[in-house]
């Protein structure tokens, strides 16, 4: 029995290599003790039951991302290690049983494919697949395809998927360049420093830009002060930005590239210069403070350019500025995306015929008790429907608005109208094309996509790990399936198995 590990990194955010190991099965009680109850746990507990049972899951490894071109490696690092660990065996019957959890699936697929091939002759003659377990497989229609040449007449399939996957159902569909280049130089301490210098800020003290009158010896001097390191802040966040992306050595987007740096840079300038009067201006300020001295040593006006500028849209996600970036990000052969191809849960069209154990395991996803499923697949099938037709933008925009209300665009759209009333001229007109132009489309775009997905009652939770938002679905849905030896599975592997019960096991 042999365990391959599968996408540690649905968007290869970390640059790490081999992530897809031993460790990958590893789970954690709540303590942070090792699980004795994850799928790798209770699957070592079915060797003394049976006869010759060999299960390795400590010597393969590969790196774990989602790259088809690493996935066609890591097959060939699986029939290296066949050949290294197991010269005995080679003039022996034996029964292969593989157990891949989410791409860890296709990469067992392409291994049936390798061992086919002139390559792949190392592979034993009496050797067979006589099982493959797939834990959240995102499935293929064209790459990757099952190979039954080497597979036993009796090879059982048992599949276990989650309903709420979005990874297997969505996110897999993306075969992602290999980011190692794009991200090793990304130091995320910067961003850091900068997240962590913006929640420092008082947003309190901002309330009395609504007032006719700001005192000149407190409210004044806080305002300008968080309003320093407000924009000192954003000074280091488009500094981290801005020295990642010019990390990036890269030939794809270099237009684009360029363009939106050359954005990111007057921002930047704009931001600078505005926080050192500011600064300059905490304490004492020439000729006192007011709504008008704000506005002034904020340069208003400029600012307001740059944000339209950023957040240009006319209509809808066809002439969006921001959505036309992303799009060309993640286009195929333009961006970061080697190619785009609809991966589903069932691998029917793969096994012709075989005999499949089908083991569902929403009911256990802790997301279904939040009774959200009609929401949950209103949001996928117009989302994979966009995906087909090629509407990147549109694909992009339903995923973004799942991180925001229209009523949150509304509150901002609130916010920025009071401030019609203490402007005029080119601010005033620059005003109101942020908020009744670009913010409007927007939130109109927003409320028509966001799904709510989130249950009133997890709002607060922390994002990675609230229930219904797109970092769950796509990461802890997509793990549930190697969380336990699910007892369907368990009892269809046991099935497969050729070598016998050992009748003197006596259980624990």
């Amino acid at each position: 029995m042999m365990m391959v590990a599968g996408t540690t990194d649905p968007i290869n955010t970390k640059g790490l290599k081999h992530e897809a190991n031993t460790t990958y099965w590893d789970g954690k009680d709540k303590d942070g003790n090792a699980s004795l109850v994850n799928f790798w746990a209770k699957v070592k507990e079915l060797k003394p039951q049976f006869h010759n049972l060999h299960i390795e899951g400590t010597f393969f490894s590969w790196s774990g991302d989602n790259d088809t071109q690493e996935r066609n490696l890591a097959a060939d690092r699986l029939l290296d290690l066949i050949k290294r660990e197991y010269p005995g065996f080679k003039r022996k019957e034996v029964h292969l049983h593989l157990i891949g959890h989410s791409h860890g699936g296709n990469v067992i697929n392409q291994f049936t494919n390798l061992i086919t091939t002139e390559k792949g002759k190392a592979f034993p003659e009496l050797w067979k697949i006589k099982s493959i377990t797939y834990l959240s497989t995102p499935f293929f229609q064209n790459k990757h395809q099952l190979n039954h040449t080497k597979l036993h007449p009796a090879c059982k399939i048992i599949n276990v998927h989650n309903g709420y996957d979005l990874t297997q159902q969505f996110v897999a569909d993306f075969s992602l360049i290999n980011l190692e280049v794009l991200i090793r130089n990304l130091n995320k301490g910067n961003f850091d420093k900068a997240l962590k210098r913006i929640k420092a800020v008082d947003f309190t003290t901002f309330d009395v830009l609504s007032d006719l009158y700001i005192k000149d010896d407190t409210e004044g001097p806080r305002l300008w002060r968080n309003m320093a390191i407000l924009l000192d802040g954003i000074k280091l966040l488009l500094g981290a930005v801005i020295d990642y992306i010019l990390s990036i050595k890269t030939e794809r987007f270099k237009v684009e590239k360029k363009q939106f740096l050359d954005l990111l840079d007057r921002i930047l300038n704009w931001a600078t210069t505005a926080q050192t009067v500011f600064s300059t201006n905490q304490s004492r300020r020439r000729g006192g403070y007011g709504r008008s001295e704000f506005f002034t040593d904020l340069n208003l006006l400029v600012g307001l350019r740059l944000f339209n500028e950023i957040l240009a849209i006319k209509t809808g996600e066809s002439d969006s500025y921001l959505l036309g970036i992303l799009e060309t990000l993640f286009k195929e052969n333009t961006g970061i995306t080697d190619s785009i191809e609809q991966t589903g849960w069932n691998p029917k069209k793969q096994t012709k015929g075989l005999e499949i154990i089908d083991v569902p395991i929403t009911d256990s996803d802790r997301y279904n008790s939040r009774k959200k499923k009609a929401s949950f697949d209103a949001f996928l099938t117009p989302l994979q429907s966009a995906l087909q037709a090629k509407k990147l933008r549109e694909v992009l925009m339903r995923l973004l608005s799942q991180f925001i209300t229209g009523n949150q665009v509304r509150d901002i759209q609130d916010k920025i109208g009071k401030l019609e009333y203490v402007v005029s001229g080119e601010s005033d007109t620059q005003l109101k094309l942020l908020r009744k132009t670009h913010l409007q489309i927007y939130r109109n775009l927003v409320t028509r996509y966001h799904a709510d997905l989130v249950a009133t009652q997890d709002l607060n939770t922390d994002l990675m790990e609230r229930p219904g938002g797109i970092p769950y679905l796509a990461t802890i849905s997509h793990s549930l399936s190697h969380s336990q030896f699910w007892d369907k599975a368990k009892n269809g592997l046991k099935s497969a198995f050729s070598s016998g019960i050992n009748p003197g096991y006596k259980g624990k």
